[in-house]
């Protein structure tokens, strides 16, 4: 599957599903991303598993997910993106020590814990959709699956080097990873 088609699936998403609650969707998406875990990783499976959240039960908040206070790929701002106020030479790969599944289960964890943390406070924020820095010190700008979404795969359109129509979608773990967490940093 080419990266416009997988676009294109993204954003026929409102027209298809309910929007919900970005930590409930991450909590939906990591139990079915746990029973997957097994299987050969492909841009199908990863529509599957990212519609399915849309409805599927969410998995209980897991206490021990507060102890991540870090995004896996800490340096993830400083790869090359289009903004010009982040804009550097550095590699877009993954900057991490983790496999693509574990850097996955690591994003998922990370975002789950700090939506979690900043329920009764950041996200109360009517202006948050303009960018909130968590007490963590991490950055937002995209509070729910419908705009997460569309915000990661236009970041990851943005920084491919050839076509959307050309190049097909990564078949690693680790490239949900990157769409959630281009999506939770990209305006």
């Amino acid at each position: 599957m080419n990266t416009q088609e997988f676009s294109d699936q993204i954003y026929s998403f409102p027209n298809r599903y309910i929007n919900r609650n970005l930590e409930e969707y991450l909590r939906a998406l990591y139990a079915l991303v746990m029973g997957h875990s097994h299987m050969q990783p492909n841009a199908f499976l990863f529509l599957k598993l990212l519609e399915e959240a849309f409805t599927a039960t969410a998995s209980d908040m897991n206490m021990q997910w507060l102890e991540y206070e870090n995004a896996p790929d800490a340096n993830i701002l400083s790869h090359k993106f289009t903004n010009p106020l982040i804009r550097t030479n550095i590699d877009k790969s993954v900057q991490t020590e983790l496999t693509n599944f574990e850097y996955l289960i690591a994003v998922l964890t990370f975002q789950i814990a700090e939506l979690y943390r900043m329920r009764d406070k950041e996200l109360k924020n009517e202006l948050r959709y303009f960018g909130i820095t968590s007490e963590s010190g991490n950055v937002w700008y995209n509070f729910d699956p419908f705009t997460n979404l569309q915000c990661g795969i236009d970041c990851y359109i943005d920084n491919l080097e050839e076509e959307p129509s050309t190049t097909e979608i990564p078949t690693d773990w680790a490239f949900v990873g990157r769409l959630l967490e281009f999506g939770r940093i990209y305006e």
